[in-house]
C-alpha cells in the first residue's frame, strides 16, 4: 500500500463519528430500517446509522462517503435504499500496512549510533543489549 494510501484511511478513520460507524457495523447489521440487510451482512443504510447515533442525515451520509472513497466501506443499491458494508479486506490491508510500516523486525536492528538508540560506538552494549534497554 502506498504511503498516501495508508495515510487517508488513517484519516479517515481518526474521526471519532466515522470510527463509531465501522465499530457498529463490525457488531452486525444495525436495527435495519429496511429488509434489505440480513444481520449476517454487517451493513447499515444512512437512516440506521441516524437512528443510532442521532446524527443528522447529511453528516452520517458525508462520513460513509468520506469511508467509500478510501475503500473502509462499499457501497451497494438494493431497491430504493443505498445500503454499506464494511470492507475486511481493506482493513487487514491497513493493518498489514501499518505492521510493515511501523514494526521494525528484530532481525534488522542496525546498531549504529542515532540509528535506533543513543548508544555510543564505544558503548559495551551489544544489539541484544540495546534491544532490551529499549523496550524497558
Amino acid at each position: 500500500m502506498k504511503d498516501q494510501d495508508l495515510l487517508e484511511r488513517l484519516h479517515a478513520l481518526a474521526d471519532k463519528s466515522r470510527f463509531y460507524i465501522l465499530q457498529l457495523m463490525a457488531k452486525g447489521a444495525i436495527a435495519t430500517c429496511c429488509d434489505r440487510i440480513e444481520a449476517y451482512e454487517n451493513g447499515c443504510c444512512v437512516g440506521d446509522v441516524v437512528a443510532v447515533t442521532g446524527l443528522s442525515q447529511p453528516t452520517v451520509s458525508h462520513h460513509l462517503k468520506v469511508l467509500e472513497k478510501v475503500g473502509l466501506v462499499r457501497r451497494e443499491s438494493r431497491g430504493p435504499w443505498t445500503c454499506y458494508f464494511p470492507n475486511p479486506q481493506a482493513m487487514q490491508e491497513l493493518v498489514d500496512a501499518l505492521t510493515t510500516v511501523l514494526i521494525t523486525p528484530v532481525h534488522s536492528h542496525q546498531h549504529e549510533q542515532g540509528a535506533c538508540c543513543p548508544c555510543s560506538h564505544e558503548s559495551p552494549m551489544s544489539p541484544s543489549t540495546c534491544e532490551t534497554s529499549m523496550n524497558r
